[in-house]
């Protein structure tokens, strides 16, 4: 009884942290918890140029300050569940911040950094 009870512990489940890095290459758009209201979109271009590290083009529409692109060098360590966002010329500025990738898979993906979650959905 004691064996099968650890081995159902043992079982992964629907709420388990899941990083697929393979499924990271593509266009994401920033989404929000319900009841979060935003005044523009945020996309992400993810390019692999090796399996650790690639570009990222970081296209924000905003009501207030207008469209603007940011483009980034990403590195990916941890065995890919973490992501450093580079400036665009590949250097690592001071306090570059460096997200724990928490969920990614074909349509959905988590980030975390310090206490916050940036959630995103495949475009």
């Amino acid at each position: 009884m004691l064996l099968a009870a650890c081995m159902l512990g043992a079982c992964s489940s629907d709420d388990e942290q899941q990083v697929e890095v393979s499924q990271l290459e593509g266009r994401w758009l920033e989404v929000y918890e319900p009841g979060v209201v935003s005044e523009g979109i945020v996309y992400y271009t993810f390019h692999a140029t090796s399996p650790t590290t690639g570009t990222c083009q970081v296209e924000v529409s905003d009501v207030f300050s207008g469209d603007h692109q940011i483009k980034h060098i990403y590195h990916l360590t941890n065995g890919g569940k973490r992501i450093t966002l580079l400036d665009g010329d590949g250097f690592c500025a001071t306090g570059a911040p460096v997200y724990e990738i928490v969920r990614l898979t074909e349509s959905r993906m988590v980030w975390k950094i310090d206490d916050r979650f940036l959630y995103f959905e495949r475009k």
